[in-house]
Parts: structure tokens; C-alpha cells; sequence
């Protein structure tokens, strides 16, 4: 019979992912911006031939699966290029889509892209850790890719 019991493995687990949360916090503070700078511009395209496609067909698939109606307000939450976005205005222009992302780049790459779709999509540029607005504020919330990264 082993002495470690339930609560020394929740204490083990917990040490663990604190020591987790530290390394990878200095590599979001120090590197991962840089990063999405230096991809944003190919970003779109590398996602789709490194998936063989996929990522637009899943991005087809999730928006097909949302219900929007006309004055909606729409939340993406990292939203990179704002692919979401512009495919949940090609559904329904008559909503109102804010994408809330860290990346700066990405964001101007994205708002790029909705504009020349002849789209405007408010951007905020914001670790989502802390989202700023109050409860209830918009009728659909998204977050398809940032568990990918």
C-alpha cells in the first residue's frame, strides 16, 4: 500500500502546473508576439497547406454550426486574422463582430482582410486572460483556434 495519498498527488499535479504556467509565461511575455508578427502576413495560407486544407473546412464547418440574427453582437475571442469573423458576416452582414486578440499584426492582417471584403470588424488588442467587458455583453461568444496554439 502506498503512503502517497490523494492529497499529495493534488499537491504534485499543482506544483507541476505551476512550474508549467511560470516557464511558459515568460515565453507568451518574451517571444510569442514576435512570433504571430512574423507569421501574420502568410499566416492564412501556410494554416491551410500545412493542414492539407483542413483548417478552412473546420473554420466552415464550426461557423456553419453558430445561429446569428441580424443586430447580433458578436465576440471572437483570438481572433487572428479574423477568419471567423468574416465568414460569420458573410453569413449574416447585419451583426456587429468584435475580435479581441494579443497579436497586433494579426489584427492588422485581419482587419485588412475584412475590409476588403467590404467588412468592418472592431479590433481590441488584449490578452483575452482578462476579458473586458461585462457579463452578458454580446449575444455569441467564439474561440475556435487558440487551443490549437
Amino acid at each position: 500500500m502506498s503512503n502517497c495519498g490523494l492529497g499529495d498527488v493534488a499537491r504534485d499535479v499543482s506544483n507541476r502546473e505551476g512550474a508549467r504556467k511560470y516557464e511558459f509565461s515568460k515565453i507568451w511575455i518574451d517571444r510569442l508576439d514576435a512570433v504571430f508578427a512574423d507569421v501574420a502576413p502568410y499566416y492564412d495560407i501556410a494554416s491551410d497547406v500545412a493542414s492539407l486544407g483542413l483548417c478552412s473546412r473546420w473554420r466552415r464547418r464550426f461557423v456553419s454550426s453558430i445561429a446569428v440574427r441580424p443586430g447580433d453582437e458578436v465576440l471572437d475571442v483570438c481572433a487572428g486574422t479574423n477568419g471567423v469573423g468574416i465568414a460569420l458576416l458573410k453569413k449574416q452582414p447585419d451583426i456587429r463582430v468584435i475580435a479581441i486578440d494579443r497579436s497586433k499584426a494579426m489584427q492588422e492582417v485581419g482587419g485588412i482582410r475584412a475590409r476588403a471584403r467590404g467588412f468592418e470588424i472592431e479590433s481590441i488588442i488584449k490578452d483575452v486572460h482578462a476579458l473586458p467587458f461585462p457579463d452578458d455583453s454580446f449575444d455569441v461568444v467564439t474561440l475556435q483556434w487558440a487551443s490549437r496554439h
